[in-house]
């Protein structure tokens, strides 16, 4: 972080308390500076995010071989008007697809059931976290089906796709349920890249997926959209920098 960056967001704390959406606007500032490259310092000696991206392509064609995953289609190639800013070096931006598994969950009502298995849907994601309550569970004929296409597991990340868009949440349970009308990105190979950096980006960007979305009687984003959506990605070391840095000034933000 530079003198100037670490000023801005000293100025921003200080004022956080009588502006209006003061601690609001404080977060999204620094997800800004985080996802432009200015909250943390780069180091030299980290290895680029093209390898990084090098790595999850030979992952990814491992995983097509033994019959894991189907082979993603191609992606559009990135035009330089698509391009919102200048990244750091060794950063890459990438399409959501090129380093995660970017799936949906059904979009059909299966029939409810008083025992089985949860149906998440976007209200179980309202309050950021993966909330149980309340929701209504189908059969286990009906979450194998949804399963064999969108099965959750622990790490993955759902994000509300219809209505309130967005919500990012991290599967940090054991629970086994199913998805409805909820996006779930999933790792080619977990840990590369970090989950909560890309659940960091993710509340940065929802803002901008709800300006961008479809819809006219009930806003969404579709499963599309969302494999093809451009992503700033760091070396490895410098996402779990940017991690420890984000998690650190969000508390002190939680505490004022």
């Amino acid at each position: 972080m530079n003198l100037d960056t670490l000023h801005l967001l000293e100025k921003h704390f200080d004022i956080a308390f009588t502006a209006p959406e003061g601690i609001k606007k404080l977060r999204e500032l620094i997800l800004t500076l985080a996802m432009q490259g200015r909250l943390v310092p780069q180091n030299p000696n980290d290895s680029p995010a093209s390898n990084l991206l090098k790595e999850i392509a030979a992952e990814k064609q491992r995983l097509v071989k033994e019959g894991k995953i189907k082979p993603p289609k191609p992606l559009p190639e990135i035009r330089p008007e698509e391009v919102p800013y200048k990244l750091p070096e060794g950063w890459e931006w990438v399409r959501f697809n090129e380093v995660l598994d970017v799936r949906d969950g059904t979009h059909e009502t299966p029939k409810y059931v008083e025992i089985g298995y949860p149906l998440i849907t976007s209200k179980n994601l309202y309050t950021g976290e993966l909330c149980f309550e309340n929701a209504k569970y189908i059969s286990e004929e009906d979450h194998k089906k949804i399963s064999s296409r969108s099965k959750v597991d622990s790490g993955d990340i759902l994000f509300a796709m219809i209505g309130s868009i967005g919500n990012p949440v991290i599967v940090d349970c054991d629970v086994h349920f199913s998805i409805k009308n909820v996006a779930l990105f999933k790792f080619y190979k977990f840990g590369k890249p970090v989950n909560k950096y890309l659940y960091y980006f993710l509340i940065y960007a929802q803002e901008n997926m709800k300006k961008t979305s479809s819809g006219a009687v009930q806003s969404f984003v579709s499963l599309n959209y969302l494999r093809t959506y451009l992503i700033p990605l760091p070396p490895l070391p410098e996402q779990h920098r940017i991690v420890a840095k984000i998690d650190q000034l969000m508390a002190r933000c939680d505490e004022m």
